[in-house]
């Protein structure tokens, strides 16, 4: 079924498209009405329509706000957008297309064919619907999920090249980040009863005090949690100066973590344990307070279950730093490219590296612990992936927190290097097929944008040459030639359908003109737009 909502500031009006609605045909229900743009904001947020049938031009809120706001806060995951409008209001309609609304439908020649009609086409521009055209496999609240947790862990570890390419890829998932200022906090769980409980029980043991400290964290302060592995996760409480609320000081945090143990030793029987990061003011410096975080948890003692960076300056904390960015382009072209030489190098590098100072234990246990969270965020299937391949060991890929020597850290590691290097010559082939394949479905998503190798290849932290290279490899058409297939596809569906004139189709596609966009058409096409439309109504 596919939810509609209806916004009109006019009930008959709204009356009338529930009458003119074939929802047993088309699969249709009917989730809410609204009178404007605020309200149908509230049940958008509640209900998570499909498709909102809208007034362009309403009181409080206008549809045309209305979408601005849904593709800023939504990004890709926003319903689709039919208008209703009235002759004069033309220019807002041709506006609205820039937002990629699916039609607009003049009010006074609405007929329940047209509007049927256009319920259509609206269905097949539904992202995770089948019937879209050229789009792949759809993407599952999990899926979205792994990408957004991803995302989080390649900021903590400094794994984008530039602001630039950081905010396309949270512009590309509708994760928000607007805030004065962050600060990171490192925790991890134990079970207080010893009871040695199987891997399966503890996985249930730890998902259950995950979930519960969750729900509990938004109520203290604003704030992201990011799973690690099992018993590990990462927290980005974001500060906003003007509101004192949701602006947590440390001592506040320290505060709320006390609650929280409190509760998880009631519910569960578990102890967390944190440590807290320094405050930043930018998403690019998280990894900074990150580490910071990771660090002051290392001083953790049984006096102490929360020890922020500022209770340790008696510490000489700098010789201690150890920052995975240094390293960041190979291991970045390791994951993506699947490619098991330059992750081995890498690896020994560190190693090696690290062999030359076998004091700086906790620097590699650090490196250690980074390239796991990497593996665990990169890879199809995540932490089963990763545990699968330590299935043979005591304790599983955990064992790398009770490594304490340098000669045990180091070891551990490369023992993680050669199970990674394996894993990548098996699944090589199939896992460059899945990235065009995404690559695919968000072209298929935004082809009414204008859409270049680099923002595309930034949109998925791939670099532009490896996007490149993929579709010259796994496509008959390289990625320029595929993007300008899916548009003139696009076109020829939208002028078999009659309702846009060529121009209009020129402008909702991204072409720079009907001049540019009608050369692109007839070269590919052999006739022109014109004439292609006049042989289809012979």
């Amino acid at each position: 079924m596919y939810k509609i909502l209806i916004v009109d500031d006019e009930p008959l009006v709204q009356v009338g498209i529930k009458s003119m609605l074939n929802c047993q045909a088309l699969g249709l229900e009917i989730c809410g009405v609204a009178a404007n743009g605020e309200a149908a904001l509230e049940l958008i947020e509640n209900t998570s329509p499909d498709i909102v049938i809208c007034d362009i031009k309403m009181p409080i809120m206008s549809g045309l706000e209305l979408i601005k706001v849904c593709c800023e806060r939504y990004g890709f995951r926003k319903p689709v957008f039919i208008f209703l409008t009235s002759y004069e209001e033309f220019a807002m309609a041709k506006e609205a297309l820039t937002y990629q609304a699916s039609d607009y439908l003049i009010k006074l020649e609405l007929t329940p064919a047209v509007l049927d009609e256009a319920i259509k086409r609206a269905i097949e521009r539904i992202p995770a619907k089948p019937s879209a055209p050229s789009a792949a496999p759809a993407v599952s609240d999990t899926e979205q999920l792994h990408y957004d947790e991803k995302f989080y862990i390649r900021l903590l570890q400094n794994m984008f090249d530039s602001p630039e390419q950081l905010k396309l890829q949270s512009e590309y998932l509708g994760i928000q980040l607007a805030a004065d200022a962050y600060q990171c906090i490192y925790i991890e769980f134990f079970d207080h009863t010893n009871n040695n409980l199987s891997k399966e029980k503890q996985l249930s043991l730890y998902t259950s005090a995950y979930n519960l400290l969750h729900e509990l964290i938004v109520k203290y302060f604003s704030a992201v949690v990011i799973p690690l592995d099992v018993n590990h996760c990462a927290v980005i409480a974001t500060i906003k100066q003007a509101d004192g609320k949701n602006s947590p000081d440390t001592a506040h945090i320290i505060e709320a973590l006390s609650q929280m143990q409190a509760s998880l030793r009631k519910y569960y029987n578990i102890v967390m344990k944190a440590g807290i990061g320094s405050v930043v003011t930018s998403p690019m410096e998280l990894s900074e307070s990150y580490q910071y975080a990771r660090q002051a948890y290392s001083f953790i003692d049984d006096d102490h279950s929360f020890l922020s960076i500022d209770e340790c300056q008696t510490i000489d904390f700098n010789h201690r730093i150890f920052n995975l960015s240094i390293f960041r382009q190979q291991l970045q072209t390791a994951f993506e490219e699947f490619d098991e030489e330059i992750l081995s190098q890498t690896i020994d590098e560190l190693t090696e590296m690290f062999s030359k100072y076998p004091q700086r234990n906790f620097q590699a246990l650090d490196a250690a612990c980074s390239i796991l969270y990497m593996a665990i965020s990169s890879l199809p299937g995540g932490e089963q992936t990763v545990a699968e391949m330590f299935g043979d060991y005591p304790d599983g890929y955990r064992s790398i927190y009770h490594k304490q020597s340098m000669e045990q850290i180091t070891a551990w590691l490369d023992l993680f290097k050669n199970k990674l290097c394996d894993y990548f010559v098996s699944r090589k082939s199939s896992h460059t097929n899945h990235t065009v394949n995404l690559v695919k479905r968000y072209i298929a998503e935004h082809i009414c944008d204008k859409l270049t190798l680099n923002d595309v290849a930034y949109s998925f932290s791939i670099t532009p040459n490896y996007l490149s290279q993929l579709f010259k490899k796994h496509n008959d058409l390289g990625f320029n030639e595929y993007v300008t297939s899916c548009k003139i596809n696009e076109a020829k569906r939208l002028m078999s359908d009659g309702s846009m004139k060529i121009y209009e189709i020129s402008d909702k596609l991204g072409f720079e003109s009907s001049f540019y966009f009608s050369k692109v058409f007839k070269k590919k096409e052999g006739v022109s737009p014109k004439e292609y439309i006049n042989q289809k109504m012979d």
